[in-house]
């Protein structure tokens, strides 16, 4: 194979590999070595991705803009039968102490975690968004649709293996909010004039308990596990290795409400028997409840983690290139299995630099790139986006940053 064809396929292959010996897994920094005897690390990061809504439609809600009829129908018009939106924010300290005689580091670790997967139907965005004029005479499918939002964090402890990249790590789970629906099947039919709205619903909904979900508020605890095994296959050149990895694989137990739906429901407007006792026809929001059973019963429940998994092989391509191929699965909403490539290589003595090609997860084909940067022998900086259009044209449907850094002393 000619130096070209090897460049061509090094940069279409992997997921944020390692290009060189010294290079650690993603997550862990270039200074966890023998080198030093603690190392200190921060990182946070932002990922969002969707299969059909641009852009420009996430911002405009983020920043509270009026949503003007020209935006809505631009979002309409590129809503497929399925779709999906999600979101993952997190942000970790990470200590690693001395190295022992076997080559594991004890470790310690805080994060935060936000994340959100949503998948819904073409005419539950077209009913939230223009409401139901246009089905007149006809029925919205709203489902299958779901949704999960979840806010908590973790403590933990474990072990990584400097050589082998291997590592392990316990977590304590203080959720802080959830709110998870789950909508097996619903639909709305509009009758002429909207004098008769019919909708069946078979639905689930589980949220945590309403009264305090600021930072702080602790509305369940649970534990998880997460690691990384690494090993090398075969002997000699190439060095080709294969990883799997969990993260948060664990379950929490909620302090919430839940709201149980499997009916039908018609409203053919009010019926007042007497216009002089008005008294007796005011709807107000608790006679709406009890009419459309909409009451939540206070119960305490168990729910997993939004756990990731990946599968990564990666191997070096001569000419100081090495690329890797990761396969990867989120228990999100919306989220299907995402196939990444990157190819990854020494730009200077002191910096890495990385090209990625992802198609996946929320949503489709998205171009990344990270760098790392060796400011000193002891400090590293990490800089990374996943979708570098999302920076500059509101017509993406993804953008993302991470930034890291780490001190060994």
């Amino acid at each position: 194979m000619s130096r070209t064809l090897i460049t061509l396929a090094g940069l279409a292959i992997g997921s944020l590999a390692a290009a060189q010996d010294t290079l650690r897994p993603v997550g862990f920094p270039l200074l966890v070595n023998d080198r030093w005897t603690n190392v200190i690390a921060m990182e946070a990061s932002l990922d969002y991705n969707a299969n059909s809504l641009r852009n420009e439609l996430p911002i405009a809600l983020w920043k509270g803009s009026y949503l003007d009829r020209d935006l809505r129908e631009r979002s309409l018009g590129n809503m497929r039968e399925r779709n999906s939106v999600g979101y993952a924010i997190s942000a970790r300290a990470t200590w690693w102490g001395r190295t022992d005689e076997r080559g594991w580091r004890t470790m310690a670790s805080v994060a935060h975690h936000e994340q959100l997967g949503v998948r819904f139907t073409r005419d539950l965005f077209a009913l939230t968004f223009f409401g139901n004029a246009n089905y007149e005479e006809r029925r919205a499918d709203l489902g299958p649709s779901a949704a999960t939002a979840i806010r908590y964090q973790t403590v933990g402890i474990g072990q990584h293996h400097v050589k082998s990249g291997s590592w392990w790590r316990w977590d304590i789970v203080v959720g802080q909010s959830l709110d998870a629906i789950d909508v097996r099947w619903a639909s709305l039919y509009t009758g002429a004039d909207g004098r008769v709205l019919r909708a069946s619903v078979l639905s689930e909904h589980y949220r945590n308990d309403t009264t305090g979900s600021r930072f702080g508020s602790v509305n369940g605890m649970g534990t998880a596990v997460s690691g990384r095994w690494e090993t090398q296959l075969g002997r000699g050149r190439p060095n080709v290795r294969f990883s799997l990895e969990a993260r948060d694989l664990g379950l929490v137990n909620w302090f919430g409400q839940a709201l149980l739906k499997d009916t039908i429901i018609e409203y053919t407007g009010i019926g007042v028997a007497n216009l002089l006792e008005l008294d007796n026809v005011i709807i107000g929001e608790e006679q709406l409840l009890d009419t459309f059973g909409l009451r939540y019963d206070n119960i305490t429940f168990t729910r997993p983690l939004p756990f990731f998994i990946e599968a990564r092989m990666r191997a070096p391509l001569g000419d100081g290139w090495t690329g890797s191929v990761a396969l990867d699965q989120r228990y999100l909403p919306g989220y299907v299995p995402q196939l990444s490539f990157t190819g990854e290589r020494r730009i200077m003595n002191n910096m890495l630099g990385s090209a990625t090609l992802g198609f996946g997860g929320f949503g489709g084909l998205r171009l990344g790139a990270n760098a790392r940067y060796l400011i000193t022998d002891r400090v590293l900086i990490e800089l990374s986006s996943p979708h570098l259009p999302g920076f500059f044209s509101g017509a993406a449907h993804s953008a993302g940053v991470l930034f890291g850094a780490s001190v060994g002393f």
